[in-house]
Order: C-alpha cells, then sequence, then structure tokens
C-alpha cells in the first residue's frame, strides 16, 4: 500500500525551479521581441508596488494566523486557503525575480541611454519586490504549520 501524499514546505529546489523557469520565459520573450525588431516596454513602478503591497498583505496575514490558529478560529477551508496563497506567493515571487534578472541583465550594458537605464532602475525594483513577496509567502507558510501528530 502507497503513502498518502503529504502536503510539505516549499523545497529550495521547486524555489530554483521557478526561478529558472521565469528566466527561461523572459528570455524567450525578449527573443521574440528581438526578432519582432522591436522593444520590451519598460516595467511600469505600479509593478514593484504591487508586489510589495502584496507582501505586506501577506506579512499582515502571517502575524494574525497563529493567535487565531490558537483560539480555534481558523477553519480547515481557511487554513487550506493560507497555504495556497503562501505556495502562490513563492512561487510568482520566484518566476518574476527570475524573470526579471534576464530582463535587467539584458540592458545593465547599456545603462548611459535613458531608456535601457529606466529598465534596469525599475527591473531591480521588481526584484526586490518579488523577492520580497516570496519570502513573505515562505513565512505565512511555515505559520501554516502544525505540530500536533496528526
Amino acid at each position: 500500500m502507497s503513502e498518502r501524499p503529504k502536503l510539505g514546505l516549499t523545497t529550495a529546489r521547486q524555489a530554483v525551479v521557478a526561478v529558472l523557469a521565469g528566466a527561461a520565459l523572459c528570455g524567450l520573450i525578449l527573443l521574440a521581441f528581438e526578432a519582432a525588431g522591436g522593444f520590451p516596454p519598460v516595467v511600469p513602478w505600479s509593478v514593484p508596488i504591487l508586489l510589495v503591497l502584496l507582501a505586506g498583505a501577506v506579512l499582515i496575514y502571517r502575524r494574525t494566523l497563529p493567535k487565531r490558529r490558537e483560539e480555534h478560529k481558523v477553519g480547515p477551508q481557511e487554513g487550506l486557503a493560507a497555504v495556497a496563497i503562501a505556495k502562490a506567493a513563492i512561487v510568482t515571487g520566484a518566476v518574476l525575480a527570475g524573470g526579471h534578472v534576464v530582463y535587467v541583465m539584458r540592458y545593465i550594458t547599456r545603462f548611459d541611454a535613458p531608456l535601457p537605464s529606466a529598465r534596469v532602475i525599475q527591473g531591480a525594483a521588481t526584484i526586490v519586490a518579488a523577492l520580497l513577496l516570496a519570502g513573505a509567502g515562505a513565512l505565512l507558510e511555515r505559520a501554516c504549520v502544525v505540530h500536533d501528530g496528526d
């Protein structure tokens, strides 16, 4: 008889695979822009701002979750939703960070020109924000762990 599948914490290997997948996807998108003779758009400031706001929301939820869990105010559906949010935040942050690393590295050699420098600066801000989101997701995921033998 096989063991029941277990829901575990996101491993470093899974995070690295997500980063590499984001990097590969961004590399393909940049190649498509080059093949079409165009340039990719500059990452708007709204992207890193939104990622930081999402990371903040995840961190706030992470702070309230243990107390609510101790008071038995967290039902199974909310617990599962919290784990899903945590895993989604980790993977989304990792994919976006990996993709934006490729995006920034593509234009870092042309930093003196106005648009490439905007791409590098705003892309680097997005990398930091994406890593914050992934870190917040990892903290939430660990807050969802229950140590009671079941």
